[in-house]
């Protein structure tokens, strides 16, 4: 569960000569870094509202309360670029394997948290994507894009399945034929009118009978008909879960100390996993793979910690949450060893 976003407007100019088109605005996001780009119309897609709503009403957004104040504005990408008339769906493999064994007192971190911090690693590549873009237009704009990264602003997995980027598992992952679920995924709103593109010819495969997602999560947090109930997530637990993680949940992380990737391990589809090329968002660029518990436990500032986590998504849950999952990492380790 990636837990922020960043957004920003660039660029406006009435009433001139369109030169960019779907074609090329591909080729820039090649040419930019992106491994994945995919275009849909701005339409409010009413079978993911419905859902989203459902969701929402039945608590699985737990503590994340900005998901309902937000609401209106994650739906509609008229609530956020009125003259909105393309959505461009971009997306960056960043896949790493596991080692096998996990050193005793060290928690592991999920595969999307163990480099940079994705939000401003994609945001840079997002701000080369639209100068490119708007040279291609002919003019330099003030008003014409609207971008972000991450999940903040709009329901971003339902629009790249409408841009044929990917299909939404029963895990609510994105997967694609190409990279399974190991996707970051950036938006791009823009007024510049693009041609969309018909899901519906690319095959990325699907769940089909499928549950070993289900079946796996050691906290039975994944249901065919509610998704993915936060409250007993493991990366919502460990990341954006203010308070003390009940015993029930915390037993179950085992040496989990920010994130969880089993349900997308688990996946048959993941059998497709490529290295990222990206080196941003290799173990050796941030904090790596692991982490050690006992380090974290020992720290009594900020300074310490930011030593640790800075320019990396673990700055996230702050100090006393990450100590917290750190205690418990511990705690599961020690259990096991005497059993």
């Amino acid at each position: 569960m990636a837990p922020a976003f960043f957004m920003h407007y660039i660029g406006s100019e009435k009433d001139r000569k369109t030169v960019l088109n779907a074609n090329i605005a591909k080729d820039l996001a090649r040419s930019c870094g992106f491994d994945l780009c995919g275009i849909t119309a701005p339409e409010v897609i009413p079978d993911a509202v419905e859902r989203f709503d459902r969701w929402l009403a039945e608590g699985n957004h737990a503590a994340m309360d900005w998901l309902v104040s937000s609401r209106d504005r994650r739906v509609n990408p008229r609530e956020l670029l009125p003259n909105v008339r393309s959505v461009i769906m971009l997306g960056v493999n960043y896949y790493n394997p596991n080692t096998k064994h996990i050193p005793s007192g060290f928690g592991r971190v999920s595969r999307y948290a163990r480099g940079r911090d994705y939000h401003k690693v994609l945001g840079r590549m997002i701000k080369h994507f639209i100068n490119k873009a708007q040279q291609a237009q002919g003019a330099r704009t003030e008003d014409d894009f609207f971008w972000w990264v991450d999940y903040g602003a709009f329901l971003e997995r339902e629009y790249a399945r409408a841009a044929g980027v990917g299909y939404i598992g029963k895990n609510t992952m994105l997967i694609n034929r190409d990279y399974a679920s190991w996707v970051f995924l950036a938006e791009v709103l823009t007024s510049v009118d693009l041609q969309a593109d018909d899901s519906s010819v690319v095959d990325h495969g699907s769940c089909g009978e499928c549950t070993l997602c289900i079946d796996a999560c050691p906290t039975e947090a994944i249901s065919e008909e509610t998704g993915v109930d936060s409250r007993r997530c493991i990366s919502y637990l460990t990341i954006e879960r203010p308070r003390e993680i009940p015993e029930e949940h915390a037993r179950r992380m085992g040496s989990m100390v920010f994130g969880c990737d089993i349900c997308q391990e688990v996946c048959p589809h993941t059998s497709r996993s490529q290295l990222t090329r990206h080196r941003d968002f290799l173990p050796e660029a941030g904090v790596g793979e692991f982490v050690d518990c006992h380090r974290v436990l020992t720290m009594t500032t900020r300074e310490q910690f930011l030593d640790l986590t800075a320019g990396t998504p673990l700055t996230r849950p702050r100090l006393e949450n990450l100590q917290r999952n750190a205690r418990i990492v511990l705690d599961n380790q020690r259990r096991d060893e005497d059993s």
